[in-house]
């Protein structure tokens, strides 16, 4: 469907009704009209992605995004008074008085450990151009203040109640004429000291915040992005239910990349389960991701820098028996799934890639489970996977015996 088609189609006046899904931009509306979405985003890779030259244009219940570049590049640019309603924005504004100046905010925000089932605080300085009001559904977070003036402000995020075993997951929304979501992750232990102001995120300091965005900025994103791991043809092509033994092609030492080409800007990134005999975690520090980089014993190892992940299985503790790998997209829902990931691939490699697995036929998952390790008689083995699940990381989580907080 394309988005220019309906509005040159319908009349001065008239509504077009969007439906269910994701669509590419740039779409321009030059006439009076009400654009109204239903769970709809318009996306482009640059902006604007909406630019409106009329009069008399009303949106609603849209998502608008740059999916490349930065997010002070324009999503929606007006050069007439546009009215809007539930619109939530990735990028910039221009046309809308006040809107226009920065918003310095995070993409997401990683807490790191703090002190299960106790009291932590964390401190977060942002930039808002225009009033703002802020806010989270999770019951184990709270903010303060909850409303935000034009300006500098620094907010007060309280987190407690976390059962150790869990990961924290969810998102905090910015809603001014516009809505912002943010991403939140992390990670509560009994052991680790209690967080108390714990600075997690600085603005830019700037003269006027509330000034016309006129540069860009890199996007303040602390999850790593899985990237191209440059392998050519390797040893072995594995097909998706195939079992070799390990030490025919990796031996005991290797690291596992991950590539893709994707359609939208997401965040595929990877877990590491590591199982008992009967598939249960032996415990939070079971799951190796970016809130939690090494394992006990040093077997497997998260890298920030590409998102590779490193395994020895020589140092593996003798109570597990399956390491589970799965890559899921951050914050998923039905618009950004595995559908806009498209040509999957793990690498396995030492000198040069040994093993490949190309995960093809995957569509609305939000998590999928692309390789498994397993001990057989003693014998370390590779079993390719690639099985989605729709639930994402909450689902795979629970199905290994850890508490997933959302």
């Amino acid at each position: 469907m394309n988005i220019n088609d309906l509005i040159a189609r319908a009349n001065a006046g008239e509504t077009v009704q969007l439906p269910a899904g994701e669509f590419e931009g740039p779409v321009n509306i030059n006439k009076p009209l009400r654009l109204i979405g239903r769970n709809t985003t318009v996306w482009a890779k640059n902006g604007a992605v909406l630019d409106i030259n009329s009069n008399g244009v009303f949106i609603e219940d849209l998502r608008v995004e740059i999916t490349e570049g930065t997010t002070n590049d324009t999503a929606v640019s007006a050069n007439f008074i546009t009215s809007v309603k539930n619109v939530e924005i990735l990028g910039s504004v221009r046309g809308f008085g006040g809107e226009d100046g920065f918003f310095d905010v995070p993409r997401t925000i990683e807490l790191g450990d703090f002190l299960s089932d106790g009291e932590n605080t964390f401190l977060l300085e942002v930039n808002v151009p225009e009033k703002t009001e802020v806010a989270c559904g999770m019951r184990e977070v709270t903010l303060s203040p909850s409303t935000l003036n034009a300006g500098r402000n620094t907010i007060t995020l309280g987190v407690s109640g976390c059962s150790a075993g869990t990961l924290l997951y969810g998102e905090i929304l910015f809603k001014s004429m516009f809505t912002r979501r943010i991403y939140l992750t992390g990670r509560p232990i009994p052991t680790a000291d209690p967080a108390r102001n714990r600075q997690i995120y600085t603005a830019p300091h700037r003269d006027d915040p509330t000034a016309p965005a006129a540069s860009a900025l890199p996007a303040a994103d602390v999850i790593s992005m899985t990237r191209t791991s440059g392998a050519g043809s390797g040893d072995l092509a594995m097909k998706r239910g195939q079992r070799v033994a390990v030490s025919d092609y990796v031996g005991t030492v290797f690291s596992i990349y991950f590539s893709c080409e994707k359609q939208r800007s997401v965040d595929v990134d990877p877990y590491v389960f590591l199982l008992d005999k009967d598939g249960r975690a032996l415990g939070d520090s079971s799951l190796i991701f970016f809130g939690n980089e090494l394992s006990d014993n040093g077997e497997v190892r998260y890298c920030p820098n590409d998102g590779h992940i490193e395994v020895d299985l020589v140092k593996t503790d003798f109570r597990i028996e399956r390491i589970v790998l799965a890559y899921a997209v951050y914050a998923a829902d039905n618009i950004n799934n595995f559908s806009v990931v498209k040509n999957p691939r793990i690498s396995l490699r030492t000198d040069k890639e040994r093993i490949s697995f190309n995960m093809d036929g995957l569509s609305s998952e939000a998590a999928v489970v692309a390789v498994e390790l397993y001990l057989y008689k003693g014998e370390w083995k590779i079993s390719a996977v690639g099985a989605g699940y729709n639930n994402g990381m909450a689902r795979l989580c629970n199905s290994y015996g850890i508490d997933v907080v959302e």
